[in-house]
């Protein structure tokens, strides 16, 4: 197994634990921003693969890691289908966020490597797209588009925050 297989294998078991062992029992209370609000992490899985992944697996490992994560949550495919197409959404996004000069094949997603504005909007893009889709299908109806809405940008503004956190603690060489 190479060594950036490894290094991000890894990663998301170590995301994945603190998703579902820390993330999931975290209690904001019982005021309206904590019954709004939601932490994800695990999607920085899918934001960290390299450019030269291809997109069929990183769609896969986006299903994988969502059916975890519903495992632990007792949803039934709701993860699995907001990481999927969040996963197959990367790739759009990274062709429209691409810079002049291109990606390099051996590069990774980091602030060290495109600065903090292209990470910060690659990041606040798909977990908008994650938060809209997670609701949309944990509601399913759009009867309630309003909490949905509400849900959706309270959501990716804490995960967000605690996103690039992570970027500035532990931020990868490659």
């Amino acid at each position: 197994m190479s060594s950036v297989i490894l290094r991000h294998t890894i990663r998301a078991i170590i995301l994945i634990l603190i998703q579902v062992l820390i993330l999931k029992r975290i209690g904001l209370g019982t005021s309206w921003i904590a019954l709004n609000t939601d932490i994800f992490i695990y999607p920085l899985i899918i934001f960290m693969l390299p450019f030269r992944a291809f997109r069929h697996y990183v769609i896969l490992i986006g299903f994988c890691v969502g059916l975890m994560i519903d495992m632990f949550y007792d949803t039934i495919g709701v993860h699995a289908f907001a990481l999927t197409a969040t996963a197959y959404a990367r790739g759009i996004m990274l062709s429209y966020l691409e810079p002049r000069g291109g990606y390099q094949l051996s590069m990774n997603p980091t602030i060290r490597s495109l600065g903090l504005n292209w990470v910060l909007t690659f990041t606040a893009l798909s977990m908008v797209i994650h938060s809209f889709l997670y609701y949309t299908a944990e509601i399913f109806t759009f009867v309630y588009i309003g909490k949905i809405l509400i849900k959706t940008v309270m959501t990716t503004t804490l995960s967000l925050a605690v996103i690039m956190g992570y970027h500035y603690l532990f931020n990868p060489r490659s």
